[in-house]
């Protein structure tokens, strides 16, 4: 059974630190070559990798990775490039593009060649502060009580219990998610939670709230959603809420 890759040490390294560090591991000039792995450490076969050009518009380099997780690519060329790697996953009939983890993501002289190897990862922040490869469950809460009219609610008090209905996107097993919300830019709830389908409850304060999917109206004290698109490589559910 997979499992999902432990983060380790994010400490910045120079860009002389990172090219010494390259050339011991066998650069080749005018060659980007790297390995992508999956959660487990097992490599992936299918990954697309994207050189992009960044002196010239929509002239990226697009190769696949091989069965050993491998590729390489000519880049013998004056310019710079920056490399992204993405893979598809489908998963109870709904397809995901995912973002992969790069090891290293400063950019680099094609002519000096450069090795960039990435890795799956189901939760976690993207770099540069990108946002997270885990997906986004929003709600909006309807902010009366019936039991006291003057009273407001907050959505700071919801807490959410997501259970896994099915496997992760990797095939490993997921665990029950129980959190209170948070705000962020794009709405109250939980962010970087690993994609499946979930089953949801919630409760405000203690007691237990009404859920429904975003402008449905049916509501119901659980239901079971999938995530879906909200942008490229960027997936949420949205709920509505209420006592």
């Amino acid at each position: 059974m997979t499992t999902e890759p432990q983060r380790g040490d994010e400490t910045p390294v120079s860009a002389e630190a990172a090219d010494s560090a390259e050339s011991s591991a066998g650069v080749e000039p005018g060659v980007l070559k790297g390995r992508v792995v999956g959660t487990d450490g097992r490599p992936l076969r299918g990954a697309k990798i994207i050189a992009d050009n960044q002196f010239l518009y929509n002239s990226n380099l697009i190769v696949p990775t091989d069965a050993d997780g491998r590729y390489r690519v000519e880049t013998d060329v004056a310019a710079t490039f920056r490399v992204t790697a993405t893979m598809e996953v489908e998963r109870d009939g709904v397809k995901y593009l995912l973002d992969l983890h790069p090891e290293n993501d400063a950019s680099f002289a094609g002519p000096t060649g450069a090795i960039r190897d990435f890795t799956w990862k189901l939760t976690g922040e993207k770099p540069d502060g990108l946002g997270h490869y885990g997906g986004l469950v929003l709600f909006h809460l309807d902010s009366t009580d019936p039991q006291d009219p003057e009273a407001y609610l907050e959505d700071e008090h919801v807490e959410l219990m997501l259970t896994p209905e099915s496997p992760l996107l990797d095939g490993s097993p997921g665990k029950v998610i129980s959190r209170r919300a948070i705000r962020t830019p794009d709405g109250s709830g939980l962010v970087d939670v690993p994609i499946a389908r979930y089953r949801i409850s919630a409760a405000y304060a203690g007691r237990p709230l009404q859920v429904a999917l975003r402008d449905q109206e049916e509501y119901a004290p659980e239901l079971v959603a999938d995530f879906s698109e909200y942008l490229s490589t960027v997936y949420w559910i949205r709920l509505d809420l209420k006592l």
